[in-house]
């Protein structure tokens, strides 16, 4: 379904001039397996990486932008949840007062899943129509987005951030992000 739908939206977007996304919506499901590339074209150090899987312990997997951890384009959207296989996305653990965000992970824990509702986009880089995932709320709060802050050993964690939250941390800003949906490369 993702490779005939990104290749309709390609041939849409090539036939325009300008980005002019579609304004028919989304289903919230996504069976075939997808990567996800962060854009912040003003934040060139996590512009167009992609989020990997960093094993963490008891079948988590922390989201890191590349090249930290593993190779991650076999996520598929359930229901609005980013999930993959067993584990889904969640937000809750590691809460840091200092910017009033708290990490975004992978478990199969019943800790407050993150949803998301794919909707048209337009790629900051190439003008091209895509498929991005607009953050819906964390379990039944809604509002806020998802952020990519420094971590330790040179790398970028996805963290949430509440709606209205006014705290930022100039030393390690968490920025927030488009993520948009690609299929899997091919050889």
């Amino acid at each position: 379904m993702l490779t005939s739908v990104v290749a309709a939206v390609l041939s849409a977007a090539a036939a325009a001039s300008a980005c002019v996304p579609p304004t028919e919506p989304l289903s919230n499901n996504i069976p075939e397996g997808f990567g996800i590339q962060i854009q912040n074209a003003s934040v060139p150090v996590i512009h167009n990486r992609y989020i990997n899987l960093w094993s963490a312990g008891g079948g988590d997997q922390h989201l890191y932008l590349s090249p930290a951890g593993d190779s991650a384009f076999n996520l598929t959207l359930v229901n609005g949840v980013i999930s993959r296989g067993i584990i889904h996305a969640v937000i809750n653990g590691e809460y840091t007062a200092d910017d009033n965000t708290t990490k975004m992970f992978m478990t199969q824990r019943g800790d407050p899943k993150a949803f998301f509702q794919p909707v048209y986009g337009c790629n900051p880089d190439t003008d091209a129509v895509q498929i991005e995932l607009d953050f819906v709320s964390r379990a039944s709060l809604p509002g806020g987005f998802i952020c990519f802050r420094s971590a330790s050993g040179e790398r970028h964690e996805a963290r949430y951030s509440p709606p209205g939250n006014t705290v930022f941390r100039a030393d390690r800003p968490c920025f927030e992000v488009t993520l948009a949906v690609v299929p899997v490369p091919t050889a």
